[in-house]
């Protein structure tokens, strides 16, 4: 659906060019009877630069790219009714254009999502900015000794200790073991004094956007989704809610941000020479997960019984999972930069997220 939304701006305004071509008097036009000034020829060009400019925006996911697409499609439009003979078949296209603009705009005002995130996210980072003091052997001692080689394999030592990190995911996701999956974009920021996570979301399904925002800040987690941005769909909050995200906290830590581990209040439980549990308290909620580790010292699975899944409203808890499909190096440290996120249920695991990692960075000084 991206791509095809690129392409439709593109051809749009490819198909302008031949205004250009005829009020400057480059050549002769025939499909174009209405006569064309010069003057007009370079609106023409104008409107083809900017149908392109906004594809070139989209496809690098600017945020800028509905402005110049509204300008384009007012120019645009404006010469269709100059033209409106030759040129009136363009005013559908312009319309299918206007719909996806209109809804980019609308991310600006201050009660988007998008806005919420972005004003929350400047605020996480701007209280846990900069590096701490690298990260040393002696830091390890006191952790079993799985998890100090986990941190060892990983590369954390001499890196500075992590106050905060921003990720980005490409990401598909399901509504149960049976339903279609529909694909999206996602970005996080994390922070761990204290604890806080911002994680939002943009996708589509049945060729319907939506967005989603997963809020925990402070003592309580919420989960709120809007269909076109608009019609809230979904929302979630309460205890449940808190003690599950408390959960995916612990798991982004042990996963893409292990140097963590030394900032958080986590207690440990060896169970043998590839796996521990992890006991984690936060906002009044204590939750366990185990990690389970190949021969190598990779972390292959991280497991708990204390999240919850959202059904007919509510929130049920069920077997939580993300096994690991391969882990790469980003920000000079091995993480999980493919994986997967399952739920068991009535003896069935079953994966609802696919999560591929597109970019990390750690103790970032400003939104991105």
């Amino acid at each position: 659906m991206r791509l095809v939304f690129a392409a439709l701006l593109v051809l749009h305004g490819v198909i302008h060019l031949p205004g250009f071509v005829k009020g400057v008097g480059l050549g002769d036009v025939p499909q174009l009877r209405d006569p064309i000034t010069a003057r007009e020829g370079w609106v023409w060009f104008a409107a083809a630069l900017a149908f392109l400019a906004a594809a070139t925006l989209w496809l690098l996911s600017s945020r800028q790219w509905p402005w110049v697409a509204a300008v384009a499609v007012l120019l645009s439009q404006a010469l269709i009714l100059r033209s409106w003979g030759d040129a009136r078949a363009g005013t559908l296209v312009n319309l299918i254009v206007l719909i996806p603009t209109v809804l980019g705009i609308a991310e600006f005002r201050a009660g988007s999502l998008r806005s919420v995130f972005e004003r929350e996210a400047a605020g996480l980072v701007a209280n846990s900015a900069g590096a701490g003091p690298l990260v040393t052997d002696s830091d390890l001692a006191d952790l079993p000794p799985v998890v100090q080689r986990y941190l060892r394999r990983v590369g954390v030592v001499g890196q500075p200790r992590v106050r905060n990190f921003h990720l980005t995911f490409d990401v598909q996701m399901r509504a149960g073991p049976d339903a279609p999956w529909f694909h999206g974009t996602a970005e996080q920021y994390e922070a761990f004094h204290p604890p806080q996570r911002l994680f939002y979301m943009k996708a589509s399904r049945a060729g319907l956007p939506f967005d989603g925002l997963h809020r925990y800040v402070g003592d309580a987690a919420t989960m709120d989704i809007r269909l076109l941005g608009l019609h809230r769909v979904q929302y979630l909050a309460g205890a449940e809610m808190t003690r599950s995200e408390t959960v995916t906290l612990l798991n982004d830590i042990c996963l893409l941000a292990p140097a963590a581990l030394l900032e958080v209040p986590v207690t440990w439980d060896a169970i043998d020479e590839r796996s521990v549990r992890a006991r984690f308290t936060n906002a009044g909620h204590s939750v366990a997960a185990v990690l389970t580790f190949d021969a190598q010292g990779d972390l292959v699975n991280f497991t708990s019984e204390d999240r919850s899944r959202a059904i007919d409203g509510g929130m049920v808890r069920r077997p939580f999972a993300t096994p690991v499909r391969r882990v790469g190096t980003m920000a000079g440290v091995r993480v999980v930069v493919d994986g997967d996120a399952t739920y068991t249920e009535d003896g069935r695991e079953w994966s609802y997220g696919r999560f591929v990692l597109t970019s990390l960075a750690y103790n970032v000084a400003a939104p991105r």
